[in-house]
């Protein structure tokens, strides 16, 4: 996809990653993955099914939990939209920042 894909609609740019979480909603809490993150939102693999606009929230290492809201059903889970406080925010933009670097270090690292 290209900046000026129509069918990209993501405005933050996304962390490929594989970490384990927990969620909470109306009904209790349950086990998922994050797959991908944004400062925008997250890709999350869970077992169970919620609908579409169901509130949530996601806890995030180092952040602590953050509301969300479910956007759309995807094969093996759900695409959430962030709703949080723009403190919480500049920390998952730091944290994502790091996720990036060190990415980064280690496609590049050398081993001798």
């Amino acid at each position: 996809m290209t900046p000026f894909d129509p069918e990209n609609r993501r405005v933050h740019r996304r962390v490929v990653m594989e970490k384990d979480t927990r969620i909470c909603h109306g009904g209790g809490a349950a086990r998922a993955r994050i797959l991908n993150i944004s400062v925008g939102g997250a890709g999350l693999q869970m077992e169970m099914r919620l609908p579409d606009s169901t509130e949530i929230t996601v806890e995030i290492e180092n952040i602590g939990l953050i509301p969300a809201r479910i956007v759309r059903q995807m094969a093996d889970g759900v695409a959430v939209k962030f709703e949080f406080s723009e403190e919480k925010e500049q920390q998952l933009i730091r944290q994502i920042a790091g996720l990036v670097a060190r990415k980064r270090r280690e496609q590049f690292h050398v081993v001798s």
